[in-house]
């Protein structure tokens, strides 16, 4: 685990004491990510014979969680580069590929970010994409659609894309993927993101009317089906659970620390301040055991326990960073308000948690269905 002491260290001496600025100005954590190129970080889901690190899924999990500790929104940006690496280019690519990405990520720092929202579209049921990929000669497509929610949208500088074959009207077998560069004519980012929370992901709204070409293609139709989308749920919990564990620390310190007037006596000898730790930190153990048993959980041999163990981990990790940030402002008071304490920034960052895809509400219903012998699938495209 020595990757993630070093991602630890870099969230607490660097990562959080820009996150604020970052925060307030709704702007990519640069620095940031100057630091995690340079750790070797943005490699973790590379193959180490393209020299990643290709670590397994309880070490990745582990350094996303010390990350978001000390700026959520790099940890949450991370997560998408990592897995657009390891889920789709290390998943779904051929060999010509995989060497060409592989190589661009650790050899020149590039930064890839993946891209499926759509406005009007929601991925609460069965996604439907407008995204229309027209065939063109030579094997390529004309890419013609907007996409929005796309995390590292003025960073990357590559897009994967999703979208649906022209005048097919949809469906599995119709669906094509294709890497794009961001610096392609006809590739257009509008610089709209201002949220409550996660403003340094820098989420923008980008526009596609471009050609992909045949090398750009990611596998026949529908291959896209077939990546490991576990693999975003579980970054996706670690980041909560490390907004959580942020708030927690902070937390324990300040009450500690702080004292009643009058009396002088330290707010933790109070027994609902207590009692609201004990709350917090059984909160965060159970959080830490359902990602543990998510990373853990071999996809491979045992593909329905894994779906059950990740979209455990991810509903219960994006609502402890709700509950536990929520409690922690209480015990703060008025001053937890203020843009001075981080609390006020961890708060707003945890309010995107349940509503990410898969949202919490799917997590369940693929959970209750899976336990009762029934088929689920977490996200569906169409």
């Amino acid at each position: 685990m020595q990757l993630a002491h070093t991602a630890d260290r870099l969230a607490r001496e660097r990562f959080f004491g820009r996150a604020a600025g970052y925060d307030e100005a709704a702007q990519f954590p640069s620095e940031n990510y100057d630091d995690l190129r340079q750790a070797g970080l943005t490699g973790l889901r590379v193959p180490a014979e393209y020299g990643g690190l290709e670590v397994d899924p309880l070490t990745y999990a582990m350094c996303i969680l010390a990350v978001a500790r000390g700026c959520p929104s790099t940890a949450l940006t991370l997560t998408m580069h990592t897995n657009v690496l390891g889920s789709f280019v290390g998943g779904l690519g051929t060999p010509e590929q995989q060497n060409w990405y592989f190589r661009e990520a650790v050899d020149d720092g590039q930064l890839f970010a993946s891209i499926t929202s759509e406005p009007g579209a929601s991925a609460r049921e069965r996604f439907v994409l407008s995204t229309i990929f027209t065939p063109v000669a030579g094997g390529g497509y004309r890419v013609t659609g907007t996409k929005h929610f796309c995390s590292l949208a003025d960073a990357a500088d590559y897009f994967f894309v999703t979208g649906i074959i022209a005048g097919s009207g949809g469906g599995s077998d119709n669906i094509v993927s294709a890497m794009i560069r961001s610096d392609m004519s006809g590739v257009e980012v509008t610089e709209q993101w201002d949220a409550v929370g996660m403003r340094a992901t820098a989420s923008h709204t980008v526009t596609y009317a471009t050609v992909a070409p045949a090398h750009a293609i990611f596998g026949p139709p529908g291959r896209i089906l077939s990546a490991d989308w576990g693999s975003f749920s579980l970054g996706y919990a670690a980041v909560y659970l490390g907004i959580a564990e942020a708030a927690y620390g902070y937390i324990t310190d300040y009450v500690n620390e702080k004292t009643w007037t009058p009396g002088g006596g330290a707010i933790i000898n109070h027994p609902g301040t207590q009692k609201a730790i004990g709350e917090m930190s059984v909160a965060i153990q159970s959080g830490r055991l359902l990602l543990v048993d998510a990373a853990l959980t071999d996809r491979s041999a045992n593909p329905t326990g894994a779906v059950l163990a990740v979209n455990r981990a991810k509903q219960y990790c994006a609502e402890a960073g709700v509950s536990v940030t929520d409690a922690a402002m209480r015990l703060a008071g008025g001053g937890g308000l203020l843009k001075s304490s981080p609390l006020e920034r961890l708060r707003r960052d945890a309010l995107s948690g349940p509503v990410m895809p898969p949202a919490n509400d799917r997590c369940l219903e693929t959970i209750g269905k899976l336990e009762c012998g029934l088929p689920a699938v977490t996200i569906e495209l169409t």
